[in-house]
C-alpha cells in the first residue's frame, strides 16, 4: 500500500514538473511514508482513481490551480471520496480560497501555502491524534460542517531542508524544452516567491512579497544530478522571479555556467546587463509586461515606466539578436478602457516589427480573492462563482469579468496566438487574410470573428480528406511559416491560417 498520493492534472500545453507536490513529497519520504505522485492531463481520471482504489492510501492530495483543470481536479477529488479516502487540496487556488473550497462537502482538508511541514503534521494526526486545530497552515471542517483555517505557519526558512523529487516522477524526460538550440533544457526552481507588489497577482496573498533561494551548492547538486541522470544541456529557471537579488543570482547564474533562461523586468534590459546575458548563454526570457498604457501600470501598482518595455525589447534587438523576448500582457484590468488597451495592442504591434525574436502572449484579466484588486472588481460589478466547478470556468483566454465579453476575449486571443505569439507568415496568397488580422487588432474589431470558425472548419475538412490532407503535408510548410515552440510546450494551432 501507498501511504499517501498527490496529483496535479495539467492542461495540454503546461508542461512544467509539478514542484509543488514534489517538495511535499520529499517531506512525507523524510518521515517514513510511501508517496506516489501523478502529473497527468484529465483523460488520466478514471487511471488515476483506479490507482488510488487499488491502494487505498491514507490520503490523496489534490495540487490547484483556477481555470480549466479545476474541472479533472473536483471529478477526481469527488470519486476518491466517494471511496472513503481522506482528500486534500493544495497549492495557490485552494490557498487562495481555503473557506470556499472546505464547503464542498467532497474536499475534507486544505493545506495553506508552503505544505512541506503541515502535510508533515497532518499526516502524524491522521494517524494518531487528529487534533487538527493543532496544525498550523491546516483548514479543515469542525463537527456542523464548517470551515476552520487556523493560523498559518512561518514560511520555511531553510529552503535546502527539502528537495524536489525528479525520481517519482514517471517520465522526467518529458519536461525537457527546446532553448534556442539546446534540445535538452529543463525546468527548475531555485527560489519562492516575488518581491513586487503587482496589485493582480497572487504572490501578494501567498508569499507576502518575501522572495528566499536555495543555497547555490544546492542547486548545483540538482542540476549536476540532472545532467547526468538525464542529460540536460541547458536550464530554464522557472522561478516567479529570477532575480529577487541582482548580484547574487547573476553570480549562481555564472557558476552553473549552462545556458539558460528565466523571468527578467524590464528595467534590467539595458546594454550592459544584456550583454552579460549574452556572456553566460541566455537564450530566451520572460517579461511581466502587462499594459502599454502607464495609467494602468501605476493602478496595479508594476512599479514600471511604459517606456522600458518597448526600450527592453528595442536593446535586446540590438545587443542580442538571438535571445528570444517571452513578453505577457493582460487585458481587462479595471482601469483600462479603450483608450488604454488601444495604446497596449499597438505597443505589441510595435515590439514584434521591432525585434524578430519578440513573442508577445495576451491574457484576459481574472481577479483573485484577496489581491489589491479584489475590491475594485467587485465595485464594478464582478460577481464571483459560488462553487469551485464556477472558478473552473475560468480562463486566461476568455472573458472572465462583466466589462470583457466572451466573444471578444476569444477573437483577441485568437488572433494574438497567431499574429504576436506564432509570429505565423503567410505565402502572399495569404497577404489578405492576415492584413484583415492586423486590421481587427489595431482597430480593436474583434466582434463577428467569422475567420476563427471558418479557419478551423477548414482545417477539420483538410484533416478529414484524404488527398487534402496529403497536399497539406506537402505544402503547408511552403505557405505558412510560424514558430511553434513556446517557452512551455509545443503549440500547432497556426498551421491552421493556411
Amino acid at each position: 500500500m501507498t501511504d499517501i498520493m498527490m496529483v496535479n492534472f495539467r492542461n495540454e500545453r503546461d508542461m512544467y514538473p509539478p514542484f509543488g507536490i514534489m517538495y511535499v513529497a520529499d517531506a512525507l519520504m523524510q518521515e517514513g511514508y510511501s508517496v506516489q505522485i501523478w502529473h497527468e492531463e484529465e483523460d488520466q481520471v478514471d487511471a488515476f482513481v483506479r490507482a488510488v482504489e487499488r491502494e487505498r492510501p491514507l490520503w490523496v492530495g489534490f495540487s490547484t490551480i483556477t481555470g480549466p483543470q479545476l474541472k479533472a481536479t473536483i471529478d477526481a477529488t469527488q470519486r476518491v471520496h466517494a471511496l472513503g479516502i481522506t482528500t486534500v487540496w493544495g497549492g495557490v487556488h485552494a490557498t487562495i480560497m481555503p473557506e470556499e473550497v472546505l464547503r464542498e462537502r467532497y474536499v475534507d482538508f486544505v493545506v495553506v501555502n508552503e505544505g512541506e511541514v503541515t502535510a508533515q503534521e497532518f499526516t502524524r494526526e491522521l494517524r494518531n491524534g487528529r487534533n487538527w486545530a493543532d496544525v498550523r497552515g491546516l483548514a479543515w471542517k469542525d463537527e456542523a460542517g464548517q470551515p476552520v483555517v487556523n493560523m498559518e505557519r512561518p514560511f520555511i526558512q531553510n529552503l535546502d531542508d527539502f528537495t524536489p523529487r525528479w525520481d517519482l516522477l514517471a517520465d522526467v524526460e518529458a519536461y525537457l524544452l527546446q532553448s534556442g538550440p539546446y534540445d535538452r533544457a529543463i525546468p527548475v526552481y531555485i527560489s519562492r516567491g516575488c518581491p513586487f507588489r503587482c496589485a493582480f497577482c497572487y504572490n501578494e496573498i501567498v508569499m507576502k512579497r518575501t522572495w528566499r533561494q536555495h543555497s547555490d551548492q544546492f542547486i548545483l547538486d540538482q542540476i549536476n544530478w540532472l545532467k547526468e541522470h538525464h542529460g540536460i544541456n541547458a536550464v530554464d529557471y522557472a522561478d516567479d522571479y529570477l532575480f529577487g537579488r541582482i548580484k547574487p543570482m547573476q553570480r549562481l547564474v555564472e557558476l552553473v555556467n549552462m545556458p539558460w533562461s528565466g523571468q527578467v523586468r524590464v528595467q534590467l534590459l539595458k546594454p550592459e546587463f544584456i550583454q552579460w546575458m549574452v556572456e553566460t548563454g541566455c537564450q530566451w526570457v520572460n517579461i511581466g509586461a502587462e499594459s502599454g498604457s502607464q495609467a494602468v501600470l501605476d493602478s496595479i501598482a508594476k512599479d514600471q515606466k511604459a517606456e522600458w518595455i518597448e526600450m527592453g525589447v528595442r536593446n535586446l534587438a540590438e545587443y542580442a539578436p538571438h535571445i528570444e523576448a517571452n513578453l505577457s500582457f493582460i487585458v481587462g484590468l479595471p482601469e483600462e478602457g479603450p483608450e488604454e488597451r488601444r495604446i497596449t495592442l499597438e505597443l505589441i504591434d510595435r515590439l514584434c516589427q521591432i525585434n524578430a525574436k519578440a513573442r508577445c502572449s495576451v491574457c484576459v484579466y481574472m481577479p483573485y480573492p484577496g489581491t489589491p484588486l479584489w475590491p475594485d472588481a467587485l465595485e464594478r460589478g464582478y460577481v464571483p462563482p459560488d462553487s469551485q466547478i464556477g472558478w473552473a470556468e475560468f480562463d486566461l483566454n476568455r472573458g472572465n469579468t462583466p466589462w470583457v465579453s466572451e466573444s471578444e476575449a476569444s477573437a483577441m486571443c485568437d488572433i494574438n496566438d497567431i499574429l504576436y505569439v506564432g509570429r505565423s507568415q503567410g505565402h502572399w496568397l495569404l497577404k489578405p487574410y492576415y492584413g484583415l488580422l492586423r486590421w481587427r487588432w489595431m482597430n480593436q474589431q474583434f466582434g463577428y470573428y467569422w475567420e476563427g470558425p471558418a479557419k478551423r472548419a477548414g482545417g477539420q475538412l483538410i484533416d478529414n480528406v484524404g488527398p487534402l490532407r496529403a497536399i497539406k503535408q506537402r505544402y503547408a510548410g511552403k505557405l505558412v511559416t510560424y514558430n511553434n515552440n513556446t517557452h512551455k510546450s509545443k503549440i500547432e494551432s497556426h498551421q491552421a491560417a493556411m
